[in-house]
């Protein structure tokens, strides 16, 4: 990674506040708020209301994400933030092949932040490290889902037996893991287009739902990058009533990780350990 010294030493930061045994876990709070928060990517309503860095890692090209939540009305909100030194808003876009008199993929990849919270198992940041669980995972794409206002929601399911729309993937102990990554219900968000004859230079290779309904749009969602960050706002009811959504207590906690992606693909990203949301109490 191009920080790793910034990482460790944020890392060792972490462990000072939340206890010198690593095993223990970082905690973001969100408190009960009367303060009116809009999403759409503006962090002023924010003020008073504390975060958390947290720390990734991987191949993603992040090292530290700022986070900050908070209840209002039986809604979670929840502001991420992390220094991306260019806008990344296109999903693998066309470009023009001279030669060929057609359009040919880039490889170009959108930034992106998921954020996946415990619905039942052993929950864990690594899909294929032999835990069983299932999570919920909050999605944002700055291409396929923030023109939407929404972040891409979707389900994981991750068991050591086979079952139905499953990919079988090896672990470290030699044995296997079955995990499928599915959209929920809904609309489709997005699909790719074609282009028969020449229009711009570089043409979107995907065309977003603007208007998609179902489970699949339940999280509200606004990114804005500035000044070489992004801010990314999200808002959900704690308890959405759909069977593939994490019911987030009113007051309680929840286990949650981080992934970040800096215009990277095949499978490449920074990841949070498991991280505590602690919901309810006291605040501005």
């Amino acid at each position: 990674m191009k920080i790793k010294t910034a990482s460790a030493i944020a890392l060792r930061s972490a462990m000072v506040c939340y206890g010198a045994n690593a095993q223990e876990q970082q905690v973001l709070s969100a408190p009960n708020t009367t303060q009116n928060i809009v999403v759409d990517g503006e962090i002023s309503d924010w003020n008073g209301i504390s975060g958390i860095s947290v720390p990734v890692s991987g191949k993603g090209g992040v090292d530290m994400v700022e986070m900050r939540a908070a209840v209002r009305d039986g809604r979670i909100y929840v502001l991420a933030s992390w220094a991306d030194s260019s806008e990344n808003v296109l999903h693998k876009p066309f470009e023009w092949n001279e030669a060929s008199g057609a359009y040919k993929a880039t490889k170009e990849n959108e930034d992106r932040l998921a954020i996946s919270l415990k619905m039942s198992g052993n929950f864990s940041m690594n899909k294929i490290g032999g835990n069983e669980f299932e999570a919920d995972v909050w999605h944002w794409k700055a291409s396929r889902s923030n023109p939407a206002g929404i972040v891409h929601d979707k389900m994981w399911k991750v068991s050591r037996t086979p079952f139905d729309k499953a990919k079988e993937w090896p672990t470290r102990d030699g044995k296997s893991i079955y995990l499928a990554r599915l959209s929920d219900s809904g609309d489709r968000l997005y699909k790719p287009l074609k282009y028969t004859r020449k229009q711009e230079e570089r043409m979107p290779r995907y065309e977003v739902n603007l208007n998609a309904a179902g489970s699949i749009a339940d999280v509200q969602a606004m990114g804005v990058w500035r000044n070489g960050r992004w801010s990314l706002e999200m808002s959900r009811k704690l308890d959405t009533g759909h069977a593939d959504d994490a019911v987030i207590p009113a007051k309680g906690r929840i286990e949650i990780a981080i992934a970040a992606f800096d215009s990277v693909g095949g499978g490449k990203h920074s990841v949070s350990e498991v991280v505590i949301l602690q919901t309810g109490g006291p605040g501005s």
